[in-house]
């Protein structure tokens, strides 16, 4: 019992004292101002900073600093521009550690089994592969008076638990504060050559420059080549 209190309380933990705010807005890659509200951002690359690391294979993850003292956070009013393409979206928290949960899930369905026979194969019937880490819906039946295995030793959280954890959350709060928000992309990260966050809140448009600018695209550090 006292463990699963524990857990409880721990789960009950916003992103906001997981990731607490660090002590300036200078303190990150990109800072900006709109109106009275202070923002300042980190790119993560794909990695989520639980405490076991992780990626995402479908997303960008973004670090997201508020610094005003009291403030209203909104998702819908942050998109990322990559390239100076068209902004994305961000996505719930939901849906992203849905793709990490299931990842398998679509692709394992209905999978069919054969076995060569001669020249020809032997259909043994359509598998239900799992839903969900831990399904053990076709697990096979234990002869009568067998005794359950042991059960196996769980994470305390599965890297889906720490997407919701550390994302923010919509509504009210006080800064210092940060979180993290996904944006959902799969090309390849090498090839992006300006980064930029773009807030449009009631206090007016900000943009950080996380890599790069679309203004003023990010210099070269390779040599120059001999003519």
């Amino acid at each position: 019992m006292r463990l699963l209190l524990l857990a409880v309380a721990t789960l009950a933990i916003s992103a906001q004292e997981i990731i607490p705010a660090r002590t300036a807005p200078a303190d990150y890659h990109a800072q900006a101002t709109s109106g009275s509200l202070t923002l300042a951002a980190d790119f993560q690359g794909r990695t989520v900073p639980a405490p076991s690391a992780f990626i995402l294979k479908s997303h960008i993850v973004i670090e997201i600093a508020i610094f005003t003292r009291d403030f209203n956070f909104n998702t819908g009013h942050f998109t990322l521009k990559l390239n100076g393409k068209t902004p994305l979206l961000a996505q719930t928290a939901g849906m992203v550690g849905g793709s990490l949960k299931y990842a398998n899930w679509e692709g394992n369905r209905g999978i069919v089994a054969s076995a060569g026979l001669g020249n020809a194969n032997v259909i043994l019937g359509r598998q239900s592969a799992p839903r969900f880490p831990g399904d053990r819906r076709h697990e096979p039946s234990r002869p009568p008076g067998t005794p359950a295995p042991p059960p196996t030793e769980q994470p305390e959280f599965a890297p889906w638990d720490w997407v919701e954890k550390l994302a923010w959350a919509d509504g009210p709060g006080k800064g210092p504060a940060a979180g993290l928000l996904y944006f959902p992309y799969q090309g390849n990260l090498g090839k992006l050559k300006t980064i930029e966050l773009l807030y449009n809140g009631p206090e007016g448009p900000a943009t950080l420059a996380l890599r790069g600018s679309a203004a003023s695209p990010a210099k070269s550090t390779a040599p120059a080549r001999k003519p």
